[in-house]
């Protein structure tokens, strides 16, 4: 729904710059559109705000799907190691090391699927966000094998397994593991309740 409303809200301010537009080249007063232009942004603009300052999270078990369309996702686990990888490719944390056991899954009912910019990151209380460490990424593939993308392709009801490291500080505790998916201009969106997990 909130998808819907801001591509109606996109289409009627290119129409609005449309007609804008015309009416600056035929040399007719454009006023009125300019402010029809201001109210859409500004209202738009109000709801996202109250939307963003009501929106809250949801802690769920491990293994609930959180899903974009048909794509799902799903953290089955984590683990902490005190290092990574062996020999002269052992690594040691710059904080603490959080592996994630990811499980991506296609829903769809007649179609592969391939998600758009799927993004795992931690968050800790204070709102700092970590994204994965490619450190500690490449010590683990190091020892266990080459990982898959989250982003693979995934054909009619298959899943896949992959495993993410992160690299946080030691004192991070009660930290929520979101699964994102999207370009950047999904963040325009309103902001819905969004599932989350949570570690340590």
């Amino acid at each position: 729904m909130t998808t819907l409303i801001f591509f109606g809200t996109i289409v009627a301010l290119f129409i609005f710059v449309v007609r804008g537009l015309m009416q600056a080249f035929q040399g007719k007063n454009i006023v009125s559109t300019s402010k029809s232009l201001v109210i859409i942004v500004i209202s738009y603009s109000l709801l996202w705000s109250i939307f963003y300052g009501i929106s809250s999270d949801k802690v769920v078990p491990f293994g609930t799907d959180i899903c974009f369309d048909d794509w799902c996702a799903t953290v089955l686990k984590f683990e902490r190691p005190k290092t990574l990888g062996k020999g002269n490719q052992l690594r040691y944390p710059h904080g603490q090391f959080i592996i994630l056991k990811i499980k991506m899954s296609n829903h769809a009912r007649g179609i592969a699927q391939k998600p758009s910019e799927p993004r795992v990151h931690l968050e800790d209380p204070k709102g700092n966000s970590y994204s994965f460490s490619t450190e500690g990424q490449l010590a683990l593939e190091k020892q266990n094998g080459k990982q898959i993308p989250i982003d693979e392709r995934l054909e009619l009801h298959q899943s896949l397994e992959t495993q993410l490291v992160f690299d946080i500080p030691k004192e991070a505790k009660n930290v929520k593991v979101v699964i994102d998916e999207g370009p950047f201009i999904t963040k325009l969106l309103w902001k819905e309740d969004r599932e989350v997990f949570v570690i340590l």
